[in-house]
């Protein structure tokens, strides 16, 4: 509650105020719960004693009661031997309803001269305190709204630089080489003018793959993900990729592993092999050492279940649902210095959800694999 105590404490401030003057009390604060219901954090007191403010806790209300006298709402305790002192409290609940889940408490004290807390107190007290949870469960959901712009401002300020940066880079690789194709002094070596032709045609795949990412991105936000429904045949799509991996990433040994009878399934085949294919690029990207990348598949009832599994740098378990997201990428030195704007797995996970099915990662933690998973109905 720190973020937004400032605006939270002038509203709570009157109503703890409003609701001693109101019952004609001497005191009263609310106290919000902490530590999982075992604690109370004072937010708001008015002219309570402060010994009594360091008492508040949950498991101390009875004896709180006790040594000050009776209570509208819980009773006193019995048999403490402690002599009562002039004065009457009533806590009541601060939750938004009567089956709502509690957050704090409020509390109010006066003098036992002044009569103690009746039916109509308890009715009086019980509307500040649903005041009370109404104000610090708005103030919370103000300090998420906020959070989250703040957090999507972020991403959008990372994603523009980012994006920035990819593009430029190839530009300045292809104009670069251009260029140097295009000197009139440089009698250049047919095997030299191959070779800058494959880094020209490479920068021009990279460039294809990022603008391709972000259309995808554009169509997906306008709810335009157009599905073309057919049966494919998804150990053919798995071989196909790992041949055309295996071209690009020599070092690595990409392989299918399907049976022979894997099922035929239904879906968009064109979408289905953008998202397998990003999960391969994903496990070459971030496996710098090679090693094995196997793309299998199992039945499961009446779905299947598609894997890529890789020998990469393996992803921490708190990010395991996180890598999904839009722009997110694990922050380590490979990523740092790999190119990518964090797109490919949310882009996957849109196909999938789209498809009716479901996706996964697991990995063990640092250097042991990650292994992605995608479960889609027949």
């Amino acid at each position: 509650m720190t973020g937004e105590h400032e605006t939270l404490s002038p509203m709570l401030d009157l109503i703890v105020m409003s609701a001693v003057l109101a019952t004609r009390a001497s005191g009263g604060a609310v106290a919000l719960l902490a530590d999982g219901g075992r604690a109370l954090a004072p937010l708001s007191t008015h002219k309570l004693p402060e010994a009594l403010v360091a008492r508040l806790h949950p498991s101390a209300d009875s004896q709180i009661l006790a040594s000050l006298g009776a209570s509208t709402t819980v009773p006193p305790a019995e048999g403490t031997g402690r002599e009562r002192e002039p004065d009457s409290l009533a806590l009541l609940p601060l939750a938004l309803s009567d089956h709502a889940r509690q957050i704090g408490v409020l509390y109010v004290l006066r003098p036992l001269a002044t009569g103690a807390f009746g039916d109509d107190d308890a009715q009086v007290l019980g509307v500040f305190a649903r005041q009370a949870a109404m104000a610090i469960s708005q103030a919370r959901l103000s300090a998420a709204t906020l959070a989250e712009k703040n957090r999507l401002e972020s991403m959008q300020s990372s994603f523009v630089s980012i994006v920035s940066h990819e593009l430029q880079t190839p530009v300045a690789i292809i104009k670069a080489y251009a260029g140097t194709l295009a000197r009139e002094d440089a009698p250049w070596t047919r095997e030299t003018v191959i070779r800058v032709a494959h880094t020209i045609e490479e920068e021009c795949d990279r460039l294809y793959r990022l603008i391709t990412d972000l259309l995808d991105i554009s169509r997906i936000q306008a709810g335009r993900v157009a599905m073309s429904i057919g049966p494919v045949d998804v150990a053919d799509l798995a071989e196909t990729l790992a041949e055309r991996s295996r071209t690009r990433a020599p070092t690595f040994d990409i392989r299918a592993d399907f049976s022979a009878d894997f099922p035929i399934i239904k879906g968009d085949r064109e979408k289905l092999r953008q998202a397998l294919g990003n999960l391969v690029d994903n496990a070459i990207k971030y496996s710098p050492g090679g090693g094995g990348i196997v793309l299998s598949g199992r039945v499961e009832g009446g779905q299947v279940v598609v894997s890529v599994r890789d020998d990469g740098i393996g992803i921490p378990r708190e990010e395991h649902q996180r890598v999904f997201d839009r722009f997110h990428r694990v922050d380590t030195s490979l990523s740092r210095s790999t190119e990518g704007v964090g797109l490919g797995l949310y882009i996957t996970k849109t196909i999938v959800d789209a498809h009716g099915g479901d996706i996964w990662v697991e990995s063990g933690g640092a250097g042991s694999g990650s292994t992605f998973s995608i479960r889609l109905p027949l």
